[in-house]
């Protein structure tokens, strides 16, 4: 056709990817210990190269106990006669009594029930949802970085290098997943939360009210800046308070109602233990609950029998190099693990004296300079990890704690001064609270340099109303 021609173009782009390698690495790194045991089970049985040698669990049978019994009874059969003998401990009663206790025992699991958790009913609509298919490896990953709120605290960057897709694509998948039952779970700030649920409030007159709230005064909202509100949207006080009751409707944490589902039957596996040495606190990795990952002497044989054919020696190096590969990539875990918890031990004294309100504020860079790692793989090393410690059993989170430095130098925990701020508020004069303006003066004479902002975002973490809602 006229008009149309035909180019060739050079294009130079630079693009980064994992090795497999790295990349089953990165997965190991960030799976809890039943996680991980699970995985390796699965590279057990799939490749046939690896020998299973756990051994089996040693466990008396009632046959067992019926031929013990008969034996005892039989050598005690020239002392005893026969009006001696008592039924109840003969071999059939033996079998009625194992019988009774298997009953009871299937009849206490039968009225066993299992809530439904947050997680789980997300995923069971995925294939229902108008998630395209090929996406859906990455929305359950992203499922599984959601907190018992339902907001999403993974590391969008980690999962870029993870799964190999694109930020524009998971933010995508996200907004996908908030669409779902119920609403709002996935997203990333309370603002994108309640946006997310919108919809609730169709065919209602405070909609688009709603919307103005959320999108331009939500910090207003947390300040108590009512006429700021009012004049910025051109309507009278009763109209804010009809507005903002319809907000209320919404909710802000969508997870809460799965918040308690399964945790009677969770059960935490810490991985790492804390030892007192003469050197100090020492953390130590425990991998005797994992299986052993052994290559078969039946397959290494076949590598050296010249009758085999060379198409089933390659397969059989291939799973070798596999198995190898996976054993390295269990040993660089366990190395990883050990030395991000120590750094963290070393780093937190106080917690060894006075448990979680002895920590110091402390971020994970800090962290990834002492061991020598990045960042974001000391996000991923403390998810869902637990430490046994003198404490008690403690996530690895847990130790890392933002806070503020005082004017006198000293390093404060956020949540010491919210503490302080939820005391102050709880001491005020109700017919007169304190103002935000108020409180961060106040703040600012004991030594935490805290602007009236930062009063307001604190505040309503801690769930206190504003000025005007706390007045009596």
């Amino acid at each position: 056709m006229p008009g149309l021609s035909g180019e060739l173009r050079q294009k130079l782009t630079q693009s980064q990817t994992l090795a497999p390698q790295m990349r089953q690495g990165l997965e190991l790194l960030a799976m809890s210990l039943p996680e991980l045991r699970q995985r390796l089970h699965e590279e057990m049985s799939r490749n046939p190269c690896i020998e299973d040698i756990e051994a089996t669990l040693e466990k008396t049978t009632v046959s067992e106990k019926v031929r013990e019994m008969e034996r005892d009874e039989s050598a005690d059969d020239s002392d005893s006669s026969d009006e001696d003998y008592e039924p109840e401990f003969g071999a059939a009663a033996a079998i009625t009594r194992d019988e009774e206790a298997d009953e009871r025992r299937q009849r206490f699991f039968d009225r066993q029930t299992k809530e439904e958790t947050l997680e789980e009913h997300l995923l069971a609509q995925l294939k229902m949802s108008d998630i395209d298919e090929k996406d859906l490896p990455l929305a359950e990953m992203l499922i599984g970085e959601l907190n018992a709120d339902g907001r999403f605290i993974g590391s969008i960057p980690d999962i870029v290098m993870v799964s190999g897709e694109s930020e524009e694509k998971i933010v995508a998948v996200l907004k996908e997943i908030m669409q779902l039952d119920p609403p709002g779970c996935g997203a990333r700030t309370p603002q994108e939360c309640l946006l997310a649920q919108i919809d609730k409030l169709d065919g209602s007159p405070y909609q688009e009210e709603v919307r103005a709230l959320i999108e331009r005064h939500f910090e207003d909202m947390a300040g108590g800046r009512i006429a700021a509100i009012e004049r910025d949207l051109g309507i009278s006080h009763e109209r804010y308070a009809d507005v903002l009751r319809a907000l209320r409707t919404l909710e802000p944490r969508p997870g809460r109602a799965y918040d308690l589902a399964g945790k009677s039957i969770s059960y935490v596996h810490p991985e790492v233990h804390v030892v007192k040495t003469d050197e100090g606190w020492k953390a130590r990795v425990d991998d005797r609950s994992l299986p052993e990952v052994h290559i078969s002497p039946k397959y290494l044989k076949m590598l050296a029998d010249p009758n085999v054919d060379k198409e089933t020696k390659s397969y059989i190096r291939q799973r070798i190099a596999a198995a190898n590969a996976l054993v390295e990539a269990v040993e660089r875990r366990q190395k990883t693990i050990t030395d991000i918890a120590q750094a963290i031990f070393d780093a937190q004294p106080g917690f060894f004296e006075k448990g979680l309100k002895g920590l110091r504020p402390m971020t994970m860079q800090e962290i990834a300079e002492k061991a020598g790692v990045h960042h974001a793989t000391v996000s991923r090393t403390v998810r869902d990890k637990y430490a046994s410690t003198p404490k008690g059993t403690v996530e690895l989170r847990k130790f890392f704690t933002s806070g503020i430095t005082t004017d006198s130098g000293e390093q404060v925990t956020k949540d010491a001064l919210r503490d302080r701020l939820a005391a102050m508020i709880a001491e005020e004069d109700k017919a007169h609270p304190l103002s935000d303006d108020r409180l961060s003066e106040m703040l600012k004479k004991e030594g935490f340099p805290v602007a009236r902002r930062t009063v307001a975002k604190y505040r309503a973490i801690l769930g206190i109303p504003g000025t005007s809602e706390r007045r009596h």
